[in-house]
């Protein structure tokens, strides 16, 4: 059984103990209404094309804020890893800032943009590019040096030292800050959406909870659980293909099915 079959067992078994703890009504179905019922629900939205409008709104602010962020994020983490002078200028700053919940910007998004999606947008980039700066510096920062003297020595420029040693040396942790960064952007994109927009699926989701319609709220969580686990899984088919070369020297290789240890 493929890792995916076996991942999927595990979500119809949660499913099938949350339907039966709703229709045994251990739990009042008001607040926890079954999942088929929530699916229905979710069925007649998407007839209806009213779901589609929430997802596509969502889908376009997560996408923009996640690329302003990785443009922001990973030139700048690189330099201020190749440079502990100029990193020591920031640091302050990127501490100050680091702990900052992302909802803490909406107050003052909402007053530089209004109600729309550049304040939205803004809250997704802000949420997401301190994490990724500061993953990408220290995994610039811990590139062996070694390596980047051999380049040297065999004629490579300080260019051509970045661009194939360190980026190389560093892509298997960008990628995996990618993967943080992307369900940052998701957290933050529902959070500004119930204050900010007036369209989305947090914007769906408050609206349901004012309603007391719960199967929409759960809808809502699990509409951004997919798009956020298949954008996922798009960022590591990419990173299968982009890091083929490390197939064979990573150390979760020696466990598994087939144990060499």
């Amino acid at each position: 059984m493929n890792r995916t079959l076996k991942g999927l067992l595990l979500v119809l078994v949660f499913l099938g103990v949350w339907e039966f703890i709703s229709r045994s009504k251990l739990i009042d179905t008001l607040l926890l209404p079954p999942p088929s019922s929530v699916l229905f629900r979710g069925w007649v939205l998407f007839s209806k094309g009213e779901l589609w409008g929430h997802i596509g709104a969502s889908l376009w602010r997560v996408l923009l804020g996640f690329v302003l962020a990785i443009v922001f994020s990973l030139p700048l983490g690189v330099i201020l890893g190749l440079y502990p002078k100029v990193a020591e200028y920031f640091d302050p700053l990127l501490q100050l800032f680091r702990p900052l919940a992302p909802p803490a910007w909406i107050p003052l998004a909402i007053l530089w943009f209004g109600i729309g999606d550049r304040a939205a947008i803004f809250i997704i980039f802000i949420g997401t590019v301190f994490s990724m700066l500061l993953g990408i510096m220290g995994a610039t920062k811990r590139v062996n040096k070694d390596l980047v003297k051999v380049g040297l020595t065999l004629g490579a420029d300080w260019r051509k030292a970045v661009f194939y040693i360190v980026l190389p040396s560093i892509a298997p942790f960008v990628f995996t800050y990618l993967r943080i960064g992307l369900a940052l952007s998701w957290m933050c994109v529902v959070a500004s959406e119930m204050v900010a927009v007036e369209r989305g699926i947090g914007f769906m989701m408050i609206e349901a909870r004012n309603l007391f319609r719960t199967e929409d709220v759960l809808l809502g969580m699990g509409v951004v659980g997919g798009l956020g686990y298949g954008i996922d899984l798009m960022i590591r088919q990419i990173e299968h293909k982009v890091l083929r070369w490390t197939k064979g020297l990573m150390a979760h290789e020696l466990f598994g099915d087939h144990r060499t240890l």
